[in-house]
């Protein structure tokens, strides 16, 4: 009993101070509780924002400060680790990968300049940037290298007009040149041209023809076409908004800009302002000056200035018989450019090319009597050009199949459909069959040559001539039907002879419709053997050179 109530008794020493608490007064303390007492003293529990709710009228923050205020909760020691290796890694790959890349693109450009440099050389002595501009110029300029499908005009004219400011700056690769005269020509509607550039290597002076030669005939292509200064794109005039055109035509589908007149200029200078210059420019030879002058005429022609043409067409002949020592009266007729046949010595290549556009030119300008005479003198002239033998080539010469023939045969099927056009009709048509067959035994005889060109030559000779020989026939075919049809509604009115003229007729039409059948299962024979000699490649109904 005694130990009991030993056991039972709490000492006084540990008895609790605070007095008991009621049961009926218990205050629960949660422990998300917060106070909104601003002076009340702060609770001994800690304060976890995160668990209590928040009041309704309070906004709630955005995500983004969310995620700043408990992103260090959410991310531990070896998390951060981790991540920090991951964003290493990624950072390391993505820049190799990157400059492997960039090595790669350099190297593939490198490669591609070398090879436009093989093929279309640039003079070494200029510097990095002018032998950039001229051979990628020159290579867009042939799209069927590079790839595409056009020739990209406007970056054409923007490399080649940089070019020429670069060789013309006197105080830059331009140091030697001089100004003609005082202060160069004038030239109305043109500007200053004419410079001196005798004392620069043959190799520069080539490589400032090719720059000009190459900027008009960008200019040509690009004749109304304007340039946006601020977007740096180029577009036919047509398509540019302003106060000269309030209706443009909509810009192409894959075009996401438009084009303002109040930022635009010409996309290029005239064309005559650069053949002037080349013929203006002392330095250059004859033959350059001459392949300027034809251009220049041409473009002239095609512009419908015939007139213009025919002299320019004169100042060629000037410059091409101005090269001859031996006085050119002897070989052509300057003031019609007939080829005269009767002085021993051969005619120069400048008199031959430029008396076969001055036949070109008469024939456009309908002047067919004038073409007929030009065209037998140069044939004459290239039939009466002695064969260059070489005593030191260690291969036998050509059984007949140099480069003269197919020349020959090339000026046939041009002229004779001038022939055939003129009033001969049956001779034009013979003389097209004989060309024919004249091309097509050289190109049997060349088809295991190792000589491409003449063998291209040979096939164009054959392409041409089996064109015009088409285009012939139809001709006469719509005639014969024409006159057959017009014979049998005669017939049934005449009183005596329709029957017969009508059956004539018939007989004629049948005969030219027989020998379009012959055409065409002839070409269809002959292609295999032309196939791949660019002839019958681009050979169509609608494609003839018949004026």
């Amino acid at each position: 009993m005694l130990s009991r109530n030993i056991a039972g008794r709490i000492p006084t020493r540990i008895r609790p101070v605070q007095p008991l608490r009621h049961p009926g007064l218990h205050s629960l303390r949660p422990f998300t509780h917060r106070t909104r007492l601003q002076i009340s003293p702060p609770s001994g529990r800690p304060q976890l924002p995160f668990l209590s709710p928040q009041p309704l009228s309070r906004p709630i923050p955005p995500l983004s400060s969310h995620l700043c205020k408990h992103f260090g909760r959410l991310v531990s020691t070896t998390s951060r680790d981790y991540y920090k290796k991951r964003i290493s890694y990624t950072v390391k790959t993505t820049l190799t990968l990157s400059v492997i890349f960039f090595l790669f693109s350099l190297v593939k450009l490198g490669v591609y300049q070398e090879d436009i440099e093989h093929k279309w050389p640039s003079p070494p002595e200029w510097s990095l940037k002018s032998r950039w501009c001229l051979r990628s110029a020159q290579a867009l300029q042939h799209p069927e290298y590079t790839g595409h499908l056009l020739t990209d005009w406007p970056m054409v004219a923007g490399y080649l007009n940089e070019l020429i400011q670069r060789l013309e700056n006197i105080e830059g690769e331009g140091a030697g040149i001089i100004e003609q005269g005082d202060g160069g020509f004038l030239v109305e509607g043109v500007g200053k041209t004419g410079l001196d550039i005798s004392e620069k290597s043959e190799p520069w002076r080539r490589g400032y023809f090719q720059a000009l030669l190459g900027a008009a005939k960008a200019a040509e292509n690009l004749e109304g076409w304007v340039t946006d200064k601020k977007q740096r794109v180029s577009a036919p005039a047509e398509h540019v908004i302003g106060p000269s055109n309030p209706r443009p035509k909509p810009m192409p589908a894959a075009a996401n800009y438009v084009m303002h007149e109040e930022d635009c200029e010409p996309a290029s200078p005239p064309p005559e302002k650069f053949y002037m210059k080349i013929l203006t420019t002392n330095g250059f030879d004859t033959k350059q000056k001459v392949e300027a002058a034809l251009a220049y005429a041409d473009w002239l022609d095609y512009k419908g200035l015939g007139r213009t043409a025919g002299d320019m067409y004169v100042w060629a002949l000037d410059i091409a018989a101005g090269g001859i020592e031996s006085g050119a009266d002897k070989l052509v007729d300057l003031k019609t450019g007939i080829l005269k046949n009767t002085s021993p010595q051969p005619p120069s290549e400048n008199l031959i090319r430029v008396s076969t556009a001055l036949a070109v030119h008469s024939a456009r300008q309908g002047d067919l009597p004038a073409a007929l005479s030009l065209f037998t003198s140069v044939l004459k002239a290239w039939r009466s050009l002695p064969l260059e033998k070489d005593e030191f080539a260690l291969t036998p010469p050509p059984q007949g199949n140099n480069p003269l023939a197919p020349i020959f045969k090339l000026f046939s099927t041009v002229f004779i459909p001038i022939l055939f056009a003129s009033s001969s009709q049956d001779q034009g048509l013979a003389w097209t069959r004989d060309a024919v067959e004249m091309a097509e035994a050289t190109l049997a005889e060349l088809h295991n040559s190792p000589d491409i060109d003449a063998r291209g030559r040979c096939a164009q000779c054959l392409k041409v001539g089996l064109d015009n020989w088409r285009t012939m026939v139809s001709s006469l075919v719509a005639r014969a039907r024409e006159e057959q049809a017009e014979s049998v509604q005669s017939a049934k009115k005449a009183w005596y002879g329709g029957a017969n003229l009508a059956k004539t007729k018939t007989e004629e039409l049948r005969r030219w419709e027989a020998e379009m059948e012959i055409l065409q299962d002839r070409i269809d024979n002959v292609f295999p053997l032309i196939d791949g000699e660019g002839g019958l490649d681009t050979l169509t109904g609608g494609s003839s050179l018949f004026v």
